[in-house]
């Protein structure tokens, strides 16, 4: 509006100088005040940029548990298997031997005894012990048949009843101590009843010699006097 302005205040002023006869023109220049606009460049630009996606605040990440690596060709080391041992099997029971009567026998099968027999070896079983000699003449004094079991051999001492009473070892020397009684079937029975019992002592590597007392008298004289 205000450069409008100044237009029409120089028309107006030549129109006024053509009626008086004198024209005269003179033109100055018109200031106008253009506004300086500064710019000031810096090295600092401010991106903002529009997400695309919305993003959680928070986020979950699951991490994997790692997988056990297995062990290469080389690695592997073949173990053998502990091999299982039983344990001990403890014996109850242990053998030994009682001494029957072939009779007639003649020495045919070992040395001759009494009337023409002979002392035969009979395994049996009985608890295991350490008083091997003592338990060997109780089992030869329990057998009460007269012909034992299916040997045929036979028992001079089935009608006998005894019983151990101490058994020691001096020197190799078994002595046996007997109580109870003895009953004889013939005179042919007091050999035959006197090498069942030494037999059945002289089997143990430790006896060398038999000492046998019945009631405290000595084997012989018991024998003797039936």
């Amino acid at each position: 509006m205000k450069m409008k302005a100044n237009r029409l205040l120089i028309f107006f002023t030549l129109l006024s100088l053509t009626a008086c006869g004198k024209f005269e023109v003179r033109i100055e220049p018109i200031s106008t005040s253009i506004p300086t606009i500064s710019f000031e460049v810096t090295n600092t630009a401010t991106v903002v940029a529009s997400p695309t996606e919305q993003i959680n605040p928070t986020a979950t990440v699951e991490i994997p548990s790692p997988t056990p690596l297995l062990p290469t060709a080389t690695q592997i080391q073949q173990v053998p298997p502990t091999p299982t041992v039983p344990p001990p099997t403890i014996a109850t029971e242990q053998t030994v031997k009682i001494f029957l009567i072939a009779l007639e026998d003649n020495g045919q099968s070992g040395t001759q005894i009494g009337c023409g027999d002979r002392a035969i070896p009979i395994t049996v079983t009985i608890p295991r012990t350490q008083g091997v000699l003592r338990a060997a003449l109780e089992k030869l004094f329990s057998a009460k048949q007269q012909f034992y079991g299916e040997s045929g051999y036979y028992n001079a001492l089935y009608q006998s009843d005894l019983q151990v009473s101490t058994v020691t070892i001096e020197q190799g020397k078994a002595i046996v101590h007997l109580t109870g009684s003895m009953m004889l079937g013939g005179v042919c029975d007091a050999p035959r009843v006197e090498a069942q019992i030494e037999q059945t002592a002289l089997q143990f590597s430790t006896v060398n010699d038999v000492a046998v007392f019945i009631n405290d008298v000595p084997l012989e004289e018991a024998l003797s006097s039936r």
